[in-house]
């Protein structure tokens, strides 16, 4: 889906011939285009069933050849162009940092961020892929590591732990590095940015669980064991999301894609992957220090409250 964002035409209005862009406004008016932002426009069967995120994607495009070096895309846009993973909304404007900027400033279509002062520091992990800059349609787009740390400095820790996981995961950074930036630069934001880069594990496979460990932390649960695998010789092996060894709890995120990706289910049907699933939990179950599992849907994990009442009633203290 990536990929097919970005390959998607672009009708750029800019110096064509006064006849032609009232033409396509016409058309425009008719449905037949959209407008991405005024002089930019695309059909619409080359975006249906785009996700937001790679509608934003095209909004990024649109706007590649208004932003010219020093400024840059950032923040949650350049999460976007880096392909990071989105828990909430996706911006509607484009976000730009711009060092000759002393404050921030927002328009209907781009929010500018005024450049924090940075320390004149060699960095020893300069020249670097996560360190250095990239281009999207000619425009610089901010270093993978400082994208993470911006938007670990002005987001929650719902939206921004899930990207910094991703890329541990995919062993694109290092916690070190992220660590790094941020004492480089003078953030708004950041202690929120530090506690987000503490919370990073590359453990996490999926945003969801990601969210769990955010909502373990707000809820001051005991640690937990991540990817803690239950085998016996010669049996299968079970690979569980979270273990509470002193209370002998198992907690799983239950995501709908393990049943219904295509990617996911390898041409098994959805009633196999179902079958799978519940084989694979009474395995976990029949040891003896296993009490009970704990399933969390991606609804519980946007409900705090919800996520609380699950582990209490599975004998986790919470706050």
């Amino acid at each position: 889906m990536y990929e097919r964002a970005v390959a998607i035409p672009l009708i750029r209005t800019g110096g064509l011939p006064s006849a032609e862009r009232r033409a396509l406004q016409r058309r425009v008016h008719r449905g037949e285009l959209i407008a991405l932002r005024p002089g930019v426009l695309v059909r619409p069967e080359h975006v249906d069933g785009l996700g937001d995120e790679h509608r934003h994607l095209l909004l990024v495009r649109a706007a590649a050849p208004t932003i010219v070096h020093p400024a840059a895309v950032s923040h949650r846009s350049a999460a976007v162009v880096h392909g990071l993973p989105f828990v909430g909304a996706v911006p509607d404007r484009v976000d730009i940092t711009d060092p000759r900027r002393s404050r921030n400033e927002t328009t209907a279509l781009r929010r500018v961020h005024a450049a924090q002062p940075r320390a004149d520091l060699p960095s020893r992990w300069s020249g670097l892929p996560p360190t250095t800059p990239i281009e999207i349609c000619g425009a610089p787009v901010t270093p993978l590591v400082r994208t993470l740390v911006d938007v670990a400095s002005c987001t929650s820790l719902v939206a921004a732990v899930p990207m910094i996981d991703a890329a541990l995961h995919g062993r694109q950074v290092l916690p070190a590095m992220l660590a790094d930036e941020l004492d480089q630069h003078t953030r708004k934001g950041q202690d929120k940015a530090r506690t987000a880069i503490a919370l990073g594990s590359a453990l996490s496979g999926s945003p969801a669980e990601s969210v769990c460990r955010v909502r373990f932390r707000q809820l001051g649960v005991p640690e937990a064991v991540q990817q803690r695998v239950f085998a016996r010789p010669g049996e299968r092996t079970a690979v569980v999301d979270f273990w509470f060894s002193a209370q002998g709890v198992v907690v799983e995120v239950d995501g709908r894609a393990k049943y219904e990706d295509p990617a996911m289910l390898a041409g098994r049907s959805t009633a196999d992957a179902h079958w799978k699933e519940k084989q694979r939990e009474d395995f976990v179950r029949s040891f003896a220090e296993v009490r009970t599992v704990v399933r969390l849907t991606w609804a519980d994990l946007m409900d705090p409250e919800r996520v609380r009442v699950k582990l209490v009633r599975a004998g986790v203290p919470c706050r």
